[in-house]
């Protein structure tokens, strides 16, 4: 045989076969008769053979149509399975999803979305990594979501909002005894501070007081490339740093970092985005994912609550 036979044309005949008139056939594949009866005639042609007697009857199976359907028929039946199981599947809530944490602090929100899903919903599974920030975006396939901090890359994926971060610096009691409290942006400026570097550039510190809302400078004491080493120094009293407000919550709620000057305002605030592909939307597993994290997003950020020092029993 120089020419393949077509699945369609096999999907055709099985259906004929079955029916034993194209009108039925047609109701029940939804093709034109027309189609039909030109798959049965292509196959005919292909495999030079007759597949069935046609009379005013009808159609019937002659030796070779028969032979044909018992073979082909057991693999469409399959292959119906097949894509059945496969839709089951799909609309299922049993699976894994694989969720990426941008390096600034994804731990804490994919930590805390994916142990709440679990207790939720119990065929779930979860692969969780950490993503460079300063690296490409890594290929669709390689994740069902990715959790991200920051301007939201431009790229062909889906980009979500799921709520915003506000900044502040923090010092410990320790390090305003010995220094005294910062009433300005100005009083800061000789303090020891941590920079904290993103993609290789130190993240200013947007502070507000009296005067308004400026860049703060201060003295370099430290350079870290992770909160967590930043918020580590801070609450053993050697620097000031400029940390999330949710990431220092419970430090804060013990008294072991001091919040200073005044709050940000609400523009200042750092997005928090979920990113995936837009097929990827259509998998109930991805959708709840985010919808969860979307509609829970500020309980999140601030769960489970484990802190630098020991909480109080």
């Amino acid at each position: 045989m120089t020419t393949k036979v077509e699945f369609k044309d096999i999907s055709n005949f099985v259906h004929v076969a079955r029916t034993g008139s194209l009108m039925r056939a047609g109701m029940i594949s939804g093709a034109p008769k027309a189609t039909l009866s030109h798959s049965i005639r292509r196959l005919e042609d292909l495999l030079e053979v007759e597949l069935f007697h046609r009379s005013q009857r009808g159609l019937q199976l002659t030796d070779s149509g028969r032979a044909l359907l018992d073979n082909t028929g057991r693999i469409f039946d399959s292959i119906e399975l097949a894509a059945s199981a496969a839709q089951r599947a799909h609309s299922s809530l049993n699976g894994k999803v694989r969720i990426l944490g941008s390096a600034e602090f994804g731990t804490s929100i994919i930590g805390a979305a994916t142990l709440y899903l679990a207790r939720e919903h119990p065929g779930l599974s979860f692969e969780t990594r950490m993503y460079p920030s300063d690296t490409p975006l890594p290929e669709q396939t390689e994740f069902d979501c990715l959790i991200f901090v920051g301007t939201a890359p431009s790229s062909h994926h889906v980009c979500r909002k799921l709520g915003n971060v506000g900044y502040r610096a923090y010092a410990s009691p320790l390090l305003l005894q010995r220094l005294g409290t910062p009433n300005s942006v100005e009083d800061i400026r000789e303090m020891p501070g941590i920079e904290y570097k993103r993609k290789g550039i130190a993240e200013p510190w947007l502070l507000q007081d009296t005067d308004g809302q400026r860049i703060g400078d201060y003295n370099v004491r430290f350079s870290v490339h992770d909160y967590w080493m930043a918020k580590f120094y801070a609450v053993s009293g050697e620097a000031i740093a400029y940390l999330p407000n949710f990431f220092v919550h419970y430090e804060v709620a013990q008294g072991h970092l001091i919040p200073l000057l005044q709050e940000a305002n609400e523009s200042e605030k750092i997005s928090v985005w979920a990113i995936y592909g837009a097929a990827r939307h259509r998998n109930p597993r991805v959708k709840l994912v985010i919808d969860t994290l979307c509609q829970n997003f500020d309980k999140l950020i601030r769960h489970p609550g484990y802190a630098l020092v020991r909480q109080d029993l």
